[in-house]
């Protein structure tokens, strides 16, 4: 089961760099004969960067069959490295071919578009560059004064101008509207993308998977974390998991009307309730604490592999939680449905106010499969190393959430002690 699911990423990887720009290369070989060899390398980079645009639009909108399939967080890595190879090819493009009038405008504007959109991705999305620059981490945070969430999200839909640009600048060429073969293809695509896209924003209602509800209550955990209770008759019509997050908005708030994510701290209850914990860090978080009961809400999910990875193993497997801070809340909706496995909680905060749920964490240990630690600061390696079940190089399943730095060193210290990568999952989302 696990090689298919590594050979099922592979597969995906695959067929978005080299499946998907295929067609439009045979059939548009056949109308570029007499070229020269540099016009021809041109045109194929700019073919190439138009079907890699097509995907990247079509990733944008989160398929959930990719979801269950990869997880998220591998759509937008692929999603983000997509972008800045078709800009790269976009370039070559432009450098190598020429051209005049309405034809030449269309072009440069998507160019000029999907540059600044990539560099500002970058920047304000792309959490691997900026933590490893403090420069930039302190030009990002100056920013973000003015770009807030809802700014950053609505300037990253600029992507469909380009696009659009960019299918009007071909409809413009003489000589490659006349290769019939390639249009075909590159109306087809381009429509069936268009569809994709326009079914997720359109059609929200009555879907599965997608949910209009209700705020119930929205309580203080601490001075920074709230606990939001959502409940409904349409939260049936998600597709929720242990583990899983949801993307949330309030269509009628003012800053919460674009989808941010968050965990599922529990699953939906025999009335249709659960429960997201959500500590306010940016402009979308802290503005929660003025929503009050009956606000609309608007939910899509669930997404994650949590559950899934649990699942692809052997169900005698023991479990072993690393985790910290806020993030421990996807593992606080796993644990009750997976104790059929022996469970190790290790989960640590920087202040004693902020480990949650303490009170269940409580009653959890009473249960025969459950061992938990929870401290304030950091677990040193040796306490946790010295508490793991025998064998557990080899029958150990390791779930790992928090903050990056807390899980790049868990990954680096189970690596040293040989430990399969096949059995540590995280949802790291450095894009």
């Amino acid at each position: 089961m696990l090689r298919k699911i590594q050979y099922k990423l592979v597969l995906f990887w695959l067929s978005f760099f080299f499946v998907v720009p295929l067609p439009f290369i045979q059939t548009i070989s056949t109308g570029l004969q007499g070229m020269s060899a540099n016009e021809m390398l041109a045109i194929y980079s700019g073919v190439i960067a138009y079907a890699w645009m097509l995907a990247i639009v079509y990733l944008s909108t989160k398929p959930h069959w990719l979801d269950r399939l990869v997880g998220l967080p591998s759509i937008y890595q692929l999603h983000g490295i997509l972008a800045i190879a078709a800009l790269g090819l976009a370039w070559l493009h432009k450098i190598g071919t020429h051209s005049a009038g309405l034809i030449k405008q269309t072009g440069d504007l998507s160019l000029i578009i999907l540059t600044g959109l990539i560099g500002y991705s970058l920047l304000f999305l792309a959490s691997w560059l900026i933590s490893r620059f403090s420069l930039l981490s302190k030009f990002k945070k100056i920013l973000e004064k003015v770009f807030k969430h809802e700014i950053t999200m609505l300037l990253h839909k600029l992507l469909l101008a380009a696009v659009i640009l960019v299918f009007i600048h071909v409809r413009l060429i003489d000589y490659i509207r006349s290769i019939t073969p390639f249009m075909i293809w590159f109306d087809g695509l381009s429509l069936l993308t268009a569809l994709s896209y326009l079914r997720t924003k359109v059609s929200w209602y009555g879907r599965k998977g997608q949910a209009e509800l209700k705020l119930i209550q929205n309580h203080s955990l601490s001075d920074r974390v709230r606990e939001l209770t959502l409940g409904g008759r349409q939260s049936q019509q998600l597709d929720l998991q242990a583990g899983d997050f949801v993307f949330l908005s309030f269509p009628r708030v003012p800053k919460l009307r674009e989808p941010h994510p968050f965990s599922l701290v529990s699953l939906p209850d025999q009335s249709g309730e659960f429960k997201l914990t959500i500590r306010g860090d940016g402009d979308f978080t802290t503005s929660l604490q003025t929503l009050k009961p009956g606000t609309t809400a608007k939910v899509t999910g669930g997404f994650g592999r949590y559950q899934a990875f649990i699942a692809e193993h052997d169900d005698t497997a023991n479990l072993v939680m690393i985790t910290g801070g806020i993030g421990a809340t996807p593992l606080f909706s796993l644990i009750p449905n997976n104790l059929c496995h022996k469970i190790y909680l290790f989960y640590s905060a920087h202040r004693q106010t902020d480990l949650l749920y303490q009170q269940q964490l409580n009653q959890w240990t009473q249960h025969a499969n459950f061992t938990g630690f929870w401290q304030q600061g950091r677990f040193a390696d040796d306490f946790v190393l010295n508490r793991l079940p025998h064998g557990w190089q080899n029958h150990t399943l390791f779930l790992l959430s928090g903050p990056v730095s807390l899980i790049h060193h868990w990954e680096k210290l189970l690596e040293k002690a040989k430990v399969d990568s096949n059995n540590i999952f995280k949802e790291e989302f450095n894009w």
